[in-house]
């Protein structure tokens, strides 16, 4: 945050708010009484406190005298700004906040009616308002300063007393008994110094950057170009990260700048002006200055020069080309201030060329630029002074023709060729000899005439593969024989190809008994292949539910639903899996008996039974209807079918009434569970 203080309120006054919310002295409060007389010493001051406080003192023509008359008297003898001061000192390792001035003063009536009370430090040049002191009469008055400075370890401060008001120049004003000082002492702090690093080059209307470096956490307070506002510097502040680095940027440098670390620290306490300055003079932007370089020849060496005529270093693009007029264009290197994108044309003269043809019989010799040649060459060249200083090439481009070598012609047709005007239906060979179109060589050519005759050959091809075959791009899903004809390039030969193509087809189902089982209930698992034929079971999975993994029948009982995979191979090779999902149904023992029927034959409610969520996977241990007099009319250990009324004694219709059942029920988990009570007969 940027902000405007008073030169005399530099670091002291204003660090003495700051040091109010921070409060760092605390380790010794103490207060000294001063005696007044013979010159105020400050006798109450307690002993290792590291602060020493001197007798008040009269100063005049910038000496310290004692006073004569044992009061301290500052008489003005026509010098307004004289003054009375005190002087306090910090030991090498105690720093002092300082909280109170009280002192006694006394006037004459012709005495000062007020006086200022200042701390002055003498380090820094610092003058800070303590506070006006109003004097209403001639007697003692005590008059006190709420003040909160802090005065670093080995330093010092004066309480200066100036006079003002004063009606008359041999008025006079002086400190009686009573003056007494409050304040915190508390060990030393250092004071941090800071390390600055400024940029080795600032181009005018460039940013410098300057780093700075000093403890973690370390507040400094900079000002720049000496920048304030009605006579009040403009200061700033930056903190230092937790590697104690941080940097101060100056935007648009167009002249010479100055920054200057006016305070660093991490305790307001502690803080002094350090006073650490550096000047950064920005360079101005330079344009590199070249010479035009060529024409060249084609092929010639080119150099660009790496530094300009006015010292600028930088490099040039593209990379250099000797055989064609280019542009490049000049960057200079990093670090200078210089203005880049110069360019130079570099002119590329044509080296004029041409071509020495020759072509000559195996043994002879041809010469060409004073040198004999007897085998083929094309890099030969030959130099001639041409115009504009770039010389005419010549390349030599020789030939030499093979020694001569038979010629074996092959010749071959179906049945019969016609050759030279003759017709030839048996196989032969003829002989000749050819001159080249130079007369230098023979060439001895042999003709060998094959004629062929038509013989099929077949070929059986034996393939098989699992539900589909692929031949010759058709795809067969069953088995089949395939004849394809092939012809030689003359034409008069062919093969006959007979595929023999063996489908076998493998598909697993399965059948679960019953479809839907209970949770628990035992179920039966049975794979077929649906083309009957035979095959090995390979696995089922997961594992861990089966103990023969190779069978194709399983019996299970699951407690939850399961995806069950089972791989098998056909006899023929052919391997196929099937996912089988087994969605249990819930079991549920819920048993609800009814307490009445009516078996009239209507269909509706005829027969007394127990109603079950189960259509299965239970069993009946018990289910007897007795009588009133407790005989038993009907016992059965298959309840689906129910009590019809009827007596399983007699096969008699029973009477209307109200009889007792026993029920027991057993449950896949082992569990039985029993119902006795009344059901009533309705006719």
């Amino acid at each position: 945050m940027k902000y405007i203080m008073f030169v005399f309120f530099l670091i002291f006054s204003c660090l003495g708010t700051m040091i109010q919310a921070q409060i760092p002295l605390t380790s010794n409060t103490w207060s000294g009484y001063a005696d007044a007389y013979p010159h105020g010493n400050f006798t109450a001051v307690p002993t290792g406190s590291g602060v020493v406080f001197s007798q008040w003192r009269r100063y005049n023509n910038s000496t310290y005298q004692s006073a004569t008359d044992g009061y301290n008297s500052e008489n003005l003898n026509g010098n307004p700004v004289g003054y009375i001061a005190a002087y306090i000192k910090t030991d090498p390792n105690t720093s002092l906040n300082l909280t109170q001035v009280s002192l006694v003063a006394r006037r004459s009536t012709t005495g000062p009616t007020y006086f200022r009370a200042y701390c002055y430090f003498p380090t820094t040049g610092v003058l800070s308002l303590m506070g006006v002191g109003y004097l209403n009469s001639t007697n003692n008055e005590t008059v006190t300063f709420p003040t909160n400075y802090c005065i670093p370890a080995n330093d010092s401060v004066e309480i200066r007393l100036v006079m003002g008001g004063a009606t008359s120049t041999g008025g006079t004003f002086r400190v009686v008994n009573g003056t007494s000082v409050s304040g915190t002492t508390n060990s030393s702090c250092n004071v941090q110094s800071v390390v600055i690093n400024p940029p080795a080059t600032v181009c005018i209307g460039e940013d410098a950057v300057i780093s700075l470096a000093t403890a973690p956490g370390t507040s400094i307070v900079y000002n720049v170009n000496n920048q304030n506002i009605l006579g009040q510097l403009i200061l700033d502040t930056v903190v230092t990260s937790s590697s104690g680095n941080a940097a101060i940027t100056l935007h648009n440098v167009t002249g010479d700048s100055t920054l200057k670390i006016i305070s660093a620290f991490k305790n307001p306490c502690c803080a002094v002006n350090i006073i650490q300055e550096v000047f950064i003079t920005p360079h101005p932007i330079d344009t590199p200055l070249f010479s035009q370089l060529g024409p060249y020849c084609s092929g010639s060496a080119i150099t660009l020069p790496a530094t300009s005529a006015n010292g600028i270093n930088g490099a040039w693009s593209p990379a250099i080309n000797n055989t064609a007029t280019t542009t490049y264009t000049f960057t200079p290197a990093a670090g200078q201030c210089a203005i880049g994108g110069q360019s130079m044309t570099i002119q590329i003269s044509p080296a004029l060329t041409g071509t020495e043809t020759a072509t000559i019989c195996y043994g002879q010799s041809y010469t060409f630029n004073g040198v004999t040649y007897t085998t083929n060459n094309n890099t030969a060249t030959d130099t001639f002074p041409g115009t504009g200083g770039c010389d005419s090439i010549v390349t030599l481009n020789l030939t030499v023709l093979n020694q001569a070598q038979p010629l074996v012609v092959n010749l071959e047709a179906c049945k019969e060729l016609s050759y030279n005007n003759q017709v030839y239906t048996e196989s032969t060979v003829l002989h000749d000899t050819l001159h080249s179109v130079l007369g230098c060589d023979s060439i001895y050519r042999e003709t060998r005439i094959v004629i062929h005759n038509n013989n099929a050959t077949l070929v059986q091809i034996d393939t098989a593969g699992c539900d589909a075959v692929w031949v010759n791009g058709v795809r067969y899903t069953a088995s089949a024989i395939v004849t394809d004809t092939f012809y030689n390039i003359l034409g008069c030969d062919s093969l006959y190809q007979q595929y023999n193509i063996t489908v076998n087809r493998f598909n697993m189902q399965y059948t679960l008994e019953p479809e839907e089982p209970y949770e628990s209930e035992p179920f039966l698992i049975k794979v077929t292949d649906a083309f009957e034929g035979d095959f090995e079971v390979l696995g089922w999975y997961p594992e861990d539910l089966f103990v023969s993994p190779f069978v194709r029948q399983q019996s299970l009982s699951l407690s939850q639903d399961q995806e069950i995979k089972v791989l098998a191979r056909s006899l023929a090779g052919c391997d196929d899996s099937v996912l089988i999902p087994v969605k249990l149904r819930a079991y549920s023992k819920e048993v609800i008996v009814p307490n009445a029927f009516t078996p009239n034959g209507d269909g509706r409610n005829d027969v007394f039974v127990p109603k079950l969520r189960l259509d299965r996977a239970y069993s009946t241990s018990e289910f007897r209807v007795y009588n009133r007099y407790g005989q038993v009319v009907h016992s059965t250990a298959n309840m689906n079918s129910g009590w019809d009324g009827t007596s399983s004694v007699n096969g008699k219709q029973l009477d209307q009434g109200v009889y007792w059942y026993s029920i027991s029920i057993i449950f896949l988990d082992g569990t039985v569970k029993k119902f006795t009570g009344e059901v009533t007969l309705i006719r």
